[in-house]
C-alpha cells in the first residue's frame, strides 16, 4: 500500500482573486511559473467575460480569452501575481 502524497503548493502560494480589466470577471488565479498559469473560472465569470462567448472553445479557458491573459501577465510583470518558480530536484 502507497501512502497518498498531500498536494500543500496551494497552501504556500494559494489562488488569489483577479479581475479581468477588460470585463470585470473576477477569477482566482496562481502562477506556478511564467510558463505555467492555474485560472479557477466560475459561472458569473463565464458569464461575463466578453471574448467566452466568441471562442470556438467547449468551456472557459485561459487561452480563449486574450485579455485575461494579458491581465494575468501584466499582475505578475508588476508584482500583483506572485510567480512561485519552484526548483528543479
Amino acid at each position: 500500500m502507497t501512502a497518498t502524497r498531500t498536494d500543500n503548493r496551494l497552501l504556500d502560494t494559494p489562488m488569489q482573486p483577479l479581475r479581468c480589466r477588460a470585463c470585470a470577471a473576477e477569477l482566482l488565479v496562481r502562477k506556478s511559473s511564467w510558463q505555467q498559469t492555474s485560472v479557477q473560472w466560475n459561472a458569473e465569470a463565464s458569464a461575463t467575460c466578453r471574448e467566452l462567448g466568441a471562442a470556438p472553445l467547449p468551456g472557459p479557458s485561459l487561452a480563449g480569452c486574450s485579455q485575461l491573459r494579458e491581465t494575468i501577465r501584466d499582475a505578475a510583470t508588476a508584482g500583483d501575481l506572485p510567480v512561485v518558480e519552484h526548483p528543479t530536484a
